[in-house]
Protein backbone atom coordinates (compact mmCIF):
# COMPACT_ATOMS: atom_id res chain seq x y z
CA UNK A 1 0.00 0.00 0.00
CA UNK A 2 2.46 2.73 0.76
CA UNK A 3 5.17 1.77 -2.48
CA UNK A 4 2.02 3.46 -4.57
CA UNK A 5 2.47 6.50 -3.11
CA UNK A 6 5.74 8.89 -3.91
CA UNK A 7 6.83 11.49 -1.49
CA UNK A 8 5.37 14.13 -3.62
CA UNK A 9 1.80 12.82 -3.89
CA UNK A 10 2.40 12.51 0.20
CA UNK A 11 3.51 16.04 0.70
CA UNK A 12 0.81 16.97 -1.20
CA UNK A 13 -1.61 15.53 1.39
CA UNK A 14 -0.09 17.39 4.53
CA UNK A 15 -2.05 20.49 4.74
CA UNK A 16 -5.36 21.70 3.55
CA UNK A 17 -4.88 24.97 1.59
CA UNK A 18 -2.68 23.86 -1.15
CA UNK A 19 -2.59 23.80 -4.85
CA UNK A 20 0.73 22.63 -5.13
CA UNK A 21 3.65 20.29 -3.59
CA UNK A 22 4.04 20.95 -0.05
CA UNK A 23 7.40 21.55 1.11
CA UNK A 24 8.61 20.53 4.25
CA UNK A 25 11.63 20.69 5.09
CA UNK A 26 13.89 20.07 8.66
CA UNK A 27 13.98 23.64 9.24
CA UNK A 28 9.58 23.51 10.10
CA UNK A 29 7.32 23.72 8.66
CA UNK A 30 7.11 25.39 5.07
CA UNK A 31 3.35 26.28 4.65
CA UNK A 32 2.34 26.61 0.67
CA UNK A 33 1.63 30.56 -0.99
CA UNK A 34 -2.28 28.88 -1.37
CA UNK A 35 -2.97 29.13 2.13
CA UNK A 36 -4.39 32.35 3.10
CA UNK A 37 -2.18 34.86 4.53
CA UNK A 38 -4.89 36.25 6.38
CA UNK A 39 -6.63 34.99 9.15
CA UNK A 40 -10.38 34.75 8.57
CA UNK A 41 -10.09 35.28 4.51
CA UNK A 42 -13.17 33.39 3.56
CA UNK A 43 -14.80 32.77 6.28
CA UNK A 44 -15.91 34.48 9.69
CA UNK A 45 -13.39 34.16 12.88
CA UNK A 46 -15.19 33.28 15.96
CA UNK A 47 -14.34 33.21 19.38
CA UNK A 48 -15.47 29.13 20.14
CA UNK A 49 -14.37 29.06 23.85
CA UNK A 50 -12.68 26.40 25.56
CA UNK A 51 -13.22 22.62 27.09
CA UNK A 52 -14.18 23.20 31.14
CA UNK A 53 -11.12 22.68 33.31
CA UNK A 54 -8.88 23.78 30.65
CA UNK A 55 -5.45 24.34 32.29
CA UNK A 56 -3.73 25.45 29.22
CA UNK A 57 -5.38 26.17 25.75
CA UNK A 58 -3.43 26.98 22.93
CA UNK A 59 -6.27 29.42 21.02
CA UNK A 60 -8.75 28.73 18.40
CA UNK A 61 -8.21 28.07 15.20
CA UNK A 62 -6.86 30.99 12.84
CA UNK A 63 -8.96 29.59 9.23
CA UNK A 64 -5.28 29.44 7.64
CA UNK A 65 -4.83 26.34 7.29
CA UNK A 66 -4.49 22.81 9.02
CA UNK A 67 -1.54 19.94 9.38
CA UNK A 68 -2.72 16.27 9.01
CA UNK A 69 -3.37 14.66 12.52
CA UNK A 70 -5.17 11.41 11.89
CA UNK A 71 -4.84 7.71 12.01
CA UNK A 72 -6.12 5.01 10.11
CA UNK A 73 -8.42 6.73 8.41
CA UNK A 74 -8.13 7.21 4.33
CA UNK A 75 -4.16 7.14 4.43
CA UNK A 76 -4.42 3.62 5.20
CA UNK A 77 -4.91 1.42 8.50
CA UNK A 78 -2.11 1.70 10.71
CA UNK A 79 -0.55 4.81 9.23
CA UNK A 80 -0.91 8.03 11.40
CA UNK A 81 0.58 11.66 11.10
CA UNK A 82 1.22 13.10 15.18
CA UNK A 83 1.33 16.85 15.84
CA UNK A 84 2.74 18.01 18.63
CA UNK A 85 2.63 21.48 20.53
CA UNK A 86 4.50 22.15 23.82
CA UNK A 87 2.71 23.75 27.01
CA UNK A 88 3.71 24.48 30.57
CA UNK A 89 2.96 23.75 33.71
CA UNK A 90 4.49 26.69 35.92
CA UNK A 91 6.86 26.56 38.51
CA UNK A 92 5.58 25.63 41.49
CA UNK A 93 2.34 24.02 40.30
CA UNK A 94 1.63 20.65 40.09
CA UNK A 95 -0.94 19.22 37.49
CA UNK A 96 -3.48 16.13 37.48
CA UNK A 97 -4.24 15.92 34.25
CA UNK A 98 -7.76 15.06 32.96
CA UNK A 99 -8.34 15.38 29.71
CA UNK A 100 -6.27 16.64 26.69
CA UNK A 101 -8.01 17.86 23.76
CA UNK A 102 -7.05 18.60 19.54
CA UNK A 103 -9.36 20.63 17.50
CA UNK A 104 -9.32 19.16 14.14
CA UNK A 105 -10.75 19.81 10.56
CA UNK A 106 -12.28 16.32 9.82
CA UNK A 107 -14.36 14.96 7.25
CA UNK A 108 -14.75 11.38 8.56
CA UNK A 109 -18.03 11.01 9.30
CA UNK A 110 -19.19 13.03 6.27
CA UNK A 111 -16.96 10.42 4.06
CA UNK A 112 -19.17 7.81 5.87
CA UNK A 113 -16.58 6.61 8.61
CA UNK A 114 -16.11 7.38 11.87
CA UNK A 115 -14.62 7.91 14.84
CA UNK A 116 -13.15 4.72 16.45
CA UNK A 117 -10.80 5.77 19.04
CA UNK A 118 -8.77 9.02 20.32
CA UNK A 119 -4.98 8.32 21.01
CA UNK A 120 -2.92 10.66 22.73
CA UNK A 121 0.28 11.10 24.24
CA UNK A 122 2.34 13.51 26.38
CA UNK A 123 6.36 13.87 25.62
CA UNK A 124 9.53 16.21 27.28
CA UNK A 125 12.25 17.06 25.27
CA UNK A 126 11.51 17.00 21.56
CA UNK A 127 13.61 18.37 19.43
CA UNK A 128 14.12 17.16 15.96
CA UNK A 129 14.27 13.79 15.02
CA UNK A 130 14.21 12.84 18.41
CA UNK A 131 10.55 12.12 20.24
CA UNK A 132 11.95 12.84 23.72
CA UNK A 133 11.00 10.97 26.79
CA UNK A 134 7.50 9.82 26.55
CA UNK A 135 5.68 10.48 30.18
CA UNK A 136 2.11 9.56 29.16
CA UNK A 137 0.42 7.91 26.41
CA UNK A 138 -3.26 5.94 25.59
CA UNK A 139 -6.13 5.22 22.89
CA UNK A 140 -9.11 6.01 24.67
CA UNK A 141 -11.98 3.59 22.69
CA UNK A 142 -15.77 4.35 23.01
CA UNK A 143 -16.53 6.05 26.61
CA UNK A 144 -12.83 7.85 27.02
CA UNK A 145 -13.34 10.00 24.35
CA UNK A 146 -16.05 12.64 22.45
CA UNK A 147 -16.21 14.40 19.62
CA UNK A 148 -17.65 17.91 19.86
CA UNK A 149 -18.73 20.44 16.88
CA UNK A 150 -16.11 23.27 17.34
CA UNK A 151 -16.36 25.52 13.92
CA UNK A 152 -18.06 25.69 10.75
CA UNK A 153 -14.14 25.15 9.27
CA UNK A 154 -12.98 26.13 6.19
CA UNK A 155 -12.15 24.31 3.10
CA UNK A 156 -14.73 22.35 2.89
CA UNK A 157 -14.12 20.59 6.44
CA UNK A 158 -16.04 21.16 9.40
CA UNK A 159 -13.75 21.55 12.90
CA UNK A 160 -14.43 19.16 16.11
CA UNK A 161 -12.85 19.13 19.33
CA UNK A 162 -11.80 15.38 20.11
CA UNK A 163 -11.22 14.59 23.40
CA UNK A 164 -9.68 12.06 25.36
CA UNK A 165 -11.38 12.13 28.95
CA UNK A 166 -10.99 9.97 32.54
CA UNK A 167 -7.46 10.70 32.64
CA UNK A 168 -5.18 10.66 35.72
CA UNK A 169 -1.48 11.75 34.71
CA UNK A 170 0.08 14.35 37.10
CA UNK A 171 2.82 16.60 36.10
CA UNK A 172 5.04 18.77 37.80
CA UNK A 173 6.27 22.19 36.80
CA UNK A 174 8.23 21.71 33.38
CA UNK A 175 7.84 21.72 29.37
CA UNK A 176 5.62 19.37 27.86
CA UNK A 177 4.50 18.35 24.13
CA UNK A 178 1.11 16.96 23.43
CA UNK A 179 -0.71 14.96 20.60
CA UNK A 180 -4.13 14.17 20.24
CA UNK A 181 -5.30 12.47 17.44
CA UNK A 182 -8.57 10.84 16.06
CA UNK A 183 -8.03 7.07 14.96
CA UNK A 184 -10.49 6.76 12.11
CA UNK A 185 -12.11 3.06 10.45
CA UNK A 186 -10.53 4.00 7.06
CA UNK A 187 -12.69 6.84 5.35
CA UNK A 188 -11.74 10.74 5.32
CA UNK A 189 -8.99 13.13 6.60
CA UNK A 190 -8.04 14.79 9.91
CA UNK A 191 -6.08 18.01 10.48
CA UNK A 192 -4.94 20.03 13.50
CA UNK A 193 -6.07 23.29 13.02
CA UNK A 194 -3.79 26.09 12.97
CA UNK A 195 -3.60 29.25 15.36
CA UNK A 196 -2.78 32.34 16.42
CA UNK A 197 -3.27 32.25 20.35
CA UNK A 198 -7.00 33.87 19.98
CA UNK A 199 -8.45 32.85 23.77
CA UNK A 200 -5.72 30.99 24.76
CA UNK A 201 -4.68 30.00 28.35
CA UNK A 202 -1.73 29.33 29.59
CA UNK A 203 1.54 29.50 28.31
CA UNK A 204 2.44 29.82 25.45
CA UNK A 205 -0.41 31.58 23.83
CA UNK A 206 -0.40 29.79 20.29
CA UNK A 207 2.69 31.88 19.58
CA UNK A 208 5.81 30.65 19.88
CA UNK A 209 6.72 28.04 16.72
CA UNK A 210 7.71 25.18 18.46
CA UNK A 211 5.86 22.57 16.90
CA UNK A 212 7.03 19.04 15.52
CA UNK A 213 5.73 16.68 13.14
CA UNK A 214 5.66 12.83 13.08
CA UNK A 215 4.83 10.38 10.59
CA UNK A 216 5.23 6.61 9.11
CA UNK A 217 3.18 7.62 6.35
CA UNK A 218 4.86 10.87 5.70
CA UNK A 219 8.30 9.69 6.36
CA UNK A 220 8.28 12.67 9.35
CA UNK A 221 10.61 11.57 12.53
CA UNK A 222 9.50 14.61 15.06
CA UNK A 223 10.59 17.08 12.17
CA UNK A 224 10.74 20.39 13.51
CA UNK A 225 10.49 23.07 14.96
CA UNK A 226 7.87 24.30 13.13
CA UNK A 227 6.76 27.66 12.52
CA UNK A 228 3.33 27.75 13.14
CA UNK A 229 1.16 25.93 15.89
CA UNK A 230 -2.23 24.20 16.51
CA UNK A 231 -5.12 23.95 18.42
CA UNK A 232 -5.10 22.18 21.19
CA UNK A 233 -5.49 21.82 25.13
CA UNK A 234 -5.37 19.88 28.24
CA UNK A 235 -8.03 20.16 31.32
CA UNK A 236 -7.11 19.17 34.96
CA UNK A 237 -6.35 20.56 38.33
CA UNK A 238 -4.24 22.31 39.68
CA UNK A 239 -2.79 20.63 43.65
CA UNK A 240 -3.85 22.88 46.28
CA UNK A 241 -0.74 24.10 47.80
CA UNK A 242 -0.96 23.87 51.85
CA UNK A 243 -1.90 27.27 53.66
CA UNK A 244 0.58 29.11 55.74
CA UNK A 245 -0.91 28.26 59.17
CA UNK A 246 -0.50 24.23 57.86
CA UNK A 247 2.60 24.92 56.91
CA UNK A 248 3.58 26.12 60.13
CA UNK A 249 1.88 23.72 62.14
CA UNK A 250 3.90 21.39 60.37
CA UNK A 251 7.53 23.36 60.90
CA UNK A 252 6.53 23.29 64.67
CA UNK A 253 5.84 19.16 65.01
CA UNK A 254 9.26 18.92 63.41
CA UNK A 255 10.73 21.43 65.63
CA UNK A 256 9.19 19.46 68.58
CA UNK A 257 10.11 16.35 66.99
CA UNK A 258 13.80 17.31 66.72
CA UNK A 259 14.26 18.63 70.15
CA UNK A 260 12.48 15.20 72.05
CA UNK A 261 15.17 13.29 69.78
CA UNK A 262 17.71 15.41 71.16
CA UNK A 263 16.46 14.74 74.64
CA UNK A 264 16.24 11.26 74.26
CA UNK A 265 19.84 10.78 72.89
CA UNK A 266 21.23 13.11 75.63
CA UNK A 267 19.37 10.81 78.52
CA UNK A 268 20.91 7.75 76.81
CA UNK A 269 24.04 8.78 77.05
CA UNK A 270 24.62 10.20 80.46
CA UNK A 271 26.41 7.71 82.49
CA UNK A 272 24.47 6.27 86.08
CA UNK A 273 25.38 7.99 89.36
CA UNK A 274 27.71 5.74 91.34
CA UNK A 275 26.38 4.59 94.77
CA UNK A 276 29.75 4.96 97.46
CA UNK A 277 28.89 3.17 100.79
Amino acid sequence: MKNKYNFAARAALLALALTTAFAFTTNGFAYSTAASAVPGAGSTVSSNGILPGSLWYNGDLNHVNGLANENSDSIGAGEYAHVFDDFNVPTGQTWTVTGVYSNDYNNYVASGGTTTAVEWSIRQGITNGNGGTLIASGANGPGGFQVLFHNAGDFGYTEFTFNATGLNVTLTSGTYFLNVTPIGNGFGRSFDSDTSGAGCVGTPCGNNGNSFFDSNFFGANYQGPGAVDFSMGVQGVIAPEPPPWAMMAMGAVVLIGVQQLRGRRKKAQTPPHSIRC
